[in-house]
């Protein structure tokens, strides 16, 4: 499962769960996430969250800018559309989100065994 973890100061402060679909951004009621900083477009950006074809059981998760006045950041680089993964850090003027995937095997290590001839 796909997580966005909104970050202040370095912790964890809240968690939203991703599922498939379109996920808006911005400040405008209506929007999946509604952000209050008068600095945030009304319509900010748009997160796609769709299976993936070789692995339908997963999900990518992709980032669009929809003309925001500020931009939108993964990584603090400006972008218009960007494919996200594990440990990803997606910037909104202050607010800063990171993207947890469960399904990532980042960090994991493979078992085997070696025979003793």
């Amino acid at each position: 499962m796909i997580k966005l973890k909104h970050i202040v100061n370095g912790a964890v402060v809240s968690e939203i769960d991703m599922t498939a679909g379109d996920f808006t951004i911005g400040r405008n009621h209506g929007n999946s996430l509604q952000l209050d900083g008068g600095d945030v477009s009304g319509e900010h950006a748009l997160l796609k969250v769709v299976p993936n074809s070789y692995l339908p059981q997963q999900l990518d998760l992709t980032i669009k800018d929809l003309g925001s006045t500020n931009g939108t950041f993964v990584n603090n680089i400006a972008v218009k559309v960007q494919a996200i993964k594990h440990g990803d850090a997606i910037r909104i003027c202050d607010y800063e989100y990171r993207v947890y995937d469960d399904q990532s095997n980042v960090g994991t290590q493979t078992e085997y065994s070696v025979p003793d001839d």
